[in-house]
Formats: structure tokens, sequence, C-alpha cells
């Protein structure tokens, strides 16, 4: 479930990089919604029943609010893979393109560390998030250097 939540609170985010896992965790939660709101409206609501050949409301109301986060989840995994978020745009092409994006999602790489699209999302989605060193400013380094030397200049007590 994570893998949904994180590709939502994501919604317009095309930068970064989503691994194979929360690419499929997202696609699986959202054909259950989708076939979940079709349920409701065919049987409670009953559309398709009456002759009417459209989506019913809550149906159309899953489509709506996942378009975007589809583009960019796909367009993120993507870039796990190491190919331009472009690529998205070979699904356009009739049959063959969808079904080469479906044989990327499935069998393109994952990349593993960084690379041209940012950090490996593996480190930090999933796993506890790694402190990463950063490079102190020189004021950083100034109060630390002070904070050791007050430490060094413990007056003596008879219990160290």
């Amino acid at each position: 479930m994570f893998g949904y939540f994180d590709t939502m609170l994501r919604y317009f985010e095309f930068a970064g990089r989503s691994s194979r896992t929360q690419y499929w965790v997202y696609m699986l939660v959202m054909t259950a919604l989708f076939f979940a709101a079709l349920y409701v409206d065919y049987e409670l609501l009953g559309y398709f029943r009456r002759g009417v050949s459209s989506f019913g409301p809550l149906t159309l109301f899953c489509i709506f609010i996942h378009i975007i986060p589809n583009i960019t989840v796909t367009v993120r995994r993507l870039h796990d893979s190491g190919r331009s978020g472009w690529w998205y745009w070979i699904s356009l092409v009739p049959f063959i393109g969808g079904i080469w994006l479906l044989v990327l999602m499935f069998l393109g790489p994952d990349g593993y560390g960084a690379n041209d699209y940012g950090d490996d999302p593996r480190e930090s989605t999933w796993a506890a998030p790694r402190a990463k060193a950063v490079k102190l400013t020189r004021a950083q380094e100034f109060v630390a250097a002070m904070d050791a030397r007050k430490r060094d200049r413990r007056p003596w007590s008879p219990s160290s």
C-alpha cells in the first residue's frame, strides 16, 4: 500500500525515480479500486443494465483521479531503469506502443545506485532512511571545534 500512497502524494512530480515494486503496487491498487468502482456502479447504481453504455460516476471519478499519477509513476519508473521519461509517448502508437511500454515496465532493469535522475529509491523508500554524510559549513565546523575543545577542558574529578 505504501507504493500507492507515495504515488498519490507525488501527484505532479515527474522528477525522481520509482522502484519496480512501487510501480506495480500502485498499478495493483489502482486496478482494484477501478474494478470496485465498476462493481458498485453496476450493482448499486444500475449502470450497464439500463442500456447505459457509459461508465458510472464512481468509475469515472476513479479514472480521472488516477490519470496524472499513472503518467507520473510511469515516467519515474522509466527514470529508474535509466531511460528518459519521453519514452512514455511510445504508448500513443496503437497496439505496439502499449505493448512495448509494458515490456519496459516488466523487463526494464532496476537501476541500482544513483543515476542521472536521482538517488536509488529503494534506499529511502522501503528501508529506514539512512543518514547521508553532509559537508558542514564553515560556521558549523567552527562550532563543532569549539564544542570539542570545551569537552577536552573539563575540570578533573576523582571519579574519572
